[in-house]
């Protein structure tokens, strides 16, 4: 995928998103809304940047594992 595509997709993504918040904003009741809000969308990030840095960690594992394997390939020659 090209970087153009995927910068495009995360314009749409990223717009979408900060449309669903701003509609939510609109929809909830004044006083209370705004502080359930903020939760929620703190709720929300922190669940998107757990599920981050779950996939970053499991691509570097798996790289240190690939990368182990040819040494021990390497090694026995």
């Amino acid at each position: 995928m090209n970087r153009y595509r995927k910068s495009t997709i995360g314009a749409l993504v990223g717009g979408s998103t900060a449309g669903g918040w701003l509609i939510m904003d609109l929809i909830l009741p004044e006083p209370i809304g705004d502080y359930l809000l903020f939760g929620i969308m703190g709720a929300v990030n922190a669940a998107v940047g757990w599920q981050v840095v779950r996939i970053i960690e499991k691509k570097q594992h798996e790289s240190e594992n690939t990368i182990d394997a040819e040494k021990l390939g390497a090694g026995s020659n």
